[in-house]
């Protein structure tokens, strides 16, 4: 315990308020509608015969549409498999001083994460007028898994693995951003401050990670392992997660109603060919 001891000393001298905060809003110019709102590779149909066809409004609205159902599912895993968790950490254990300041680090920089994807996210739906509700729905399985995590934070520890490729590929799809300068600035500023807090955040799960594994045996570890293979199997299943955008693509666009099983298909299709990478990469 007394390297760890020192490794939560170590992040205590090393925390930082959160960059990603609502005051990056203050005299920020409104959302730009001819432009895309994500870089159009990370969208599931770039690259598919459907999405070519599409006129250039058509795809246009379907990038933002995605990107909106984006905002949504970076504030779901935050709320649900951060926040969720670690405050229940914070409630049920005694913690020393050290793990207590980083761990409430932690929930506080999400917390304004979730404030500004929420604000960033009320800004697009009024911008293109999107349907009220949100597109990102996880399956049954993987909300029952993140509520065993936020209830049972200290055995069913599979969330601290999760979170650790979430947050990196999170980095990546923000760098993708950094690069991207035809997207709109305010989405672009946000996504690269993000990756800077995401940057620290990957030492707190690492070190969160490790605390968990030490405490909780070889048992519960083998137990997580095969949970984290069953969460990601699930998250990472074709058969969710991109009817949303589409559906709100036919909304808007009537005229491509009938072309939405087709790309749908043809989206379960590009994924499956070339899936995102796993979450230990």
């Amino acid at each position: 315990m007394g390297f760890e001891r020192t490794d939560w000393a170590r992040e205590v001298a090393l925390l930082r308020p959160a960059k990603l905060t609502l005051a990056l809003f203050a005299g920020a110019p409104a959302l730009d509608v001819a432009r895309p709102w994500i870089p159009d590779h990370l969208l599931p149909l770039h690259g598919g015969e459907g999405f070519e066809r599409l006129t250039a409004a058509q795809r246009l609205f379907y990038n933002h549409a995605y990107a909106r159902q984006l905002l949504a599912e970076f504030m779901w895993s935050e709320q649900f498999l951060i926040i969720g968790p670690i405050k229940e950490i914070c409630r049920t254990r005694r913690l020393d001083s050290e793990m207590l300041s980083v761990l409430q680090s932690f929930i506080s920089d999400e917390m304004h994460h979730v404030e500004c994807f929420s604000h960033l996210e009320n800004l697009a739906v009024a911008a293109e007028a999107l349907g009220a509700n949100s597109a990102f729905r996880p399956p049954r399985m993987l909300r029952a898994l993140a509520g065993l995590a936020r209830r049972y934070p200290m055995r069913v520890t599979f969330w601290a693995t999760v979170i650790e490729g979430f947050e990196q590929q999170t980095i990546r799809i923000c760098q993708d951003y950094h690069r991207d300068k035809s997207v709109d600035p305010l989405f672009r500023e946000i996504m690269v401050t993000h990756a800077r807090d995401e940057a620290r955040h990957c030492r707190f799960d690492t070190l969160i990670a490790g605390w968990l594994q030490s405490e909780a045996g070889a048992a519960w570890n083998a137990f997580n392992q095969r949970l984290v293979s069953v969460f990601l199997g699930a998250y990472r299943s074709v058969d969710w997660g991109f009817d949303g955008p589409l559906r709100e693509l036919a909304r808007r666009h009537p005229e491509t109603t009938d072309k939405i099983p087709s790309l749908l298909a043809e989206a379960k299709a590009l994924r499956r060919f070339s899936p995102p990478p796993a979450a230990s990469e």
